[in-house]
């Protein structure tokens, strides 16, 4: 499964279940909140409000990046249907790394001038992201013990 979409696929099947109101995750970790648009989900770190976005399309799932508030809609992360889609955690920071020139245009565009981001900012905390989504596909459910005795 991809390494960015399996959180994807948990907004989808109910797993995570945060709107109207944001929901903190794995101890307060990262939070998420779906948008009243129903189709779009945000993760972010706590009090940075950069990481995430999940836009459902319905069979597909388009990735996009979460900066200080803001969806950059512009640079894509990772398409429902590209088969070049970064499916491992390093094929993703290669992604990111790729994406942060389009990333540093748009910042200096008037339109995202008053985030006041720059490039460097945005990478180090989606790295913390990267770290937090290795945590959460790498998480086990455990089921009910056996009871003996």
């Amino acid at each position: 499964m991809n390494f960015v979409e399996h959180v994807g696929d948990h907004f989808r099947s109910g797993q995570i279940n945060n709107y109207p109101q944001p929901v903190a995750l794995n101890l307060g970790l990262v939070y998420t909140v779906k948008l009243n648009d129903k189709k779009t989900n945000l993760i972010w770190l706590p009090f940075e409000y950069t990481g995430l976005v999940y836009k459902d399309m319905g069979l597909q799932t388009n990735v996009y990046p979460y900066y200080r508030g803001a969806i950059l809609e512009e640079v894509e992360l990772s398409r429902g249907t590209d088969l070049h889609k970064p499916q491992t955690e390093e094929a993703f920071i290669k992604t990111l790394y790729m994406k942060s020139w389009e990333i540093h245009q748009l910042l200096q565009l008037e339109k995202y001038a008053a985030l006041q981001g720059n490039v460097p900012d945005f990478l180090t905390k989606m790295l913390y992201i990267t770290d937090w989504l290795r945590y959460y596909n790498s998480v086990k459910a455990v089921g009910k013990g056996i009871h003996i005795g």
